[in-house]
């Protein structure tokens, strides 16, 4: 089993998207999770994502990886406790 360790934020202010993530697991580091929190609403977690726009002007989005669920769910929970953590320690 990989073990999971938040390595970096870099947080964002005055929109939904609260934080991009740097996570190892196990020898791999991966760039550019998303905290994503709405008003009224948990945050969660978002894959990273190439982003581009289509022939008719509409912004389209694709994850980068497609990780098995037990998995995904570490690297959310790992994330998510990270970032309440820093919320609680006064980072934005």
């Amino acid at each position: 089993m990989s073990d999971v360790e938040v390595l970096q934020f870099k947080h964002r202010d005055g929109s939904f998207l609260k934080a991009y993530v740097t996570v190892r697991v196990g020898d791999w580091i991966i760039h550019e999770w998303r905290v994503v929190k709405r008003d009224g609403c948990r945050a969660q977690v978002d894959f990273p994502q190439a982003t581009w726009r289509s022939p008719d002007g509409r912004v389209r989005y694709q994850n980068l990886l497609d990780i098995p669920g037990e998995l995904k769910q570490r690297i959310e929970v790992a994330i998510l406790a990270a970032w309440e953590k820093e919320r609680e320690n006064g980072a934005s």
